[in-house]
């Protein structure tokens, strides 16, 4: 089980309706787009994150540590949008001369390189309320109650499956190296890792045919039969997402 599995399946909101975490989340991803005001995306990332932590019930500490992996890959991002060449230095706060060119930043560019981060980071709150409070299992039933063509559905069942047999024979090729010393060092950690990925991809592929042989063993004939559970709607739930909702868009039009 990946590490965020073991909250998804473990949440408060584990067994709340999926479409009713499903549709708050998108609507407040299509905010986040839409506008452009910070105080807006302070308000969607502070919900976002105050429903993981107080209602779902997953720790603080948790929600933080995943949060660093995008937001240091946004912050390195938007530093290039923050950096302008111009032919003068007039009206720019910093400037380092580059021959006849001067690089630094503007007003301008500082407003572009905040309004993108914040954009960003409050739909990745959004999209993490939706990853960490649902199972995939929950988010494929939404899929079928969509209509969505069985394939499109019977794809991403699979990929997700075959991502856990990736995992699995990396980690086990990890561990038979690191039993033999093969990460000792600098020189036979570079060595170790090359005949890893080497001889990852063989391994994963015979695994994901032993895989998909054991489907047609089990009848598979084009199509994934599953049973799902029958979800409720809560009242409470809807209330305090419609209400949320309401309160986010009326903010982004009164800013």
């Amino acid at each position: 089980m990946l590490y965020i599995d073991q909250f998804v399946y473990k949440n408060r909101m584990r067994h709340s309706h999926p479409l009713e975490k499903v549709i708050f989340a998108f609507a407040t991803i299509l905010l986040s787009v839409v506008t452009d005001k910070i105080a807006v995306h302070l308000a969607v990332m502070t919900v976002m994150l105050s429903l993981l932590v107080f209602k779902a019930g997953i720790p603080a500490n948790v929600v933080g540590k995943l949060l660093l992996g995008p937001g240091g890959f946004l912050l390195a991002g938007v530093l290039v949008l923050a950096v302008t060449v111009h032919v003068s230095a007039a009206g720019m706060l910093v400037a380092l001369p580059l021959g006849n060119l001067y690089l630094g930043v503007t007003v301008a560019s500082l407003a572009l390189a905040a309004s993108t981060l914040f954009r960003s980071l409050s739909a990745v709150s959004a999209l993490y309320f939706l990853v960490l409070t649902t199972p995939m299992a929950d988010l494929l039933y939404v899929l079928q109650w969509l209509r969505l063509p069985a394939i499109i559905i019977e794809l991403g069942m699979l990929v997700y499956r075959f991502i856990f047999v990736f995992l699995e024979t990396a980690f086990s090729i990890y561990a038979a190296q690191s039993a033999r010393l093969g990460f000792i060092d600098f020189k036979r950690s570079i060595n170790s890792f090359g005949l890893l990925f080497a001889n990852l991809w063989g391994k994963a592929f015979f695994k994901s045919q032993a895989l998909y042989n054991s489907l047609l063993s089990r009848g598979y004939g084009g199509e994934l039969k599953v049973l799902s559970p029958e979800y409720k709607f809560s009242l409470t739930n809807t209330l305090l997402f419609v209400l949320l909702e309401l309160g986010l868009i009326t903010l982004a039009f009164v800013v």
